[in-house]
C-alpha cells in the first residue's frame, strides 16, 4: 500500500513536471510569436519594395511606348 507521503510526493513531481512543460511551451509560443512579427514586418517591407517597383515598370513602359510611336509625319 502507499503511503500518503508517497502520494503528497508522486503529486509534487507531477505538478513540478506540469509546470516544467508549461514554461517551456510559453517560451516557445513567445520565441514563435517573435519570429511572426519579424517575417510580418519583413513581408510589408516587401509588398512596399514591390509596388514601388511595379510603378517604376509602369513609368518605365510609359516612356517606351511614347518613344516608340511613330512621329505625326511619317
Amino acid at each position: 500500500m502507499t503511503s500518503p507521503h508517497e502520494l503528497d510526493e508522486a503529486l509534487e513531481q507531477r505538478f513540478v513536471t506540469l509546470e516544467t512543460k508549461l514554461a517551456y511551451q510559453e517560451k516557445t509560443i513567445i520565441d514563435l510569436n517573435d519570429v511572426v512579427v519579424a517575417q510580418s514586418r519583413q513581408v510589408d517591407k516587401l509588398e512596399r519594395r514591390v509596388a514601388a517597383l511595379e510603378q517604376q515598370i509602369a513609368l518605365l513602359l510609359g516612356q517606351e511606348e511614347t518613344t516608340q510611336e511613330k512621329p505625326p509625319h511619317y
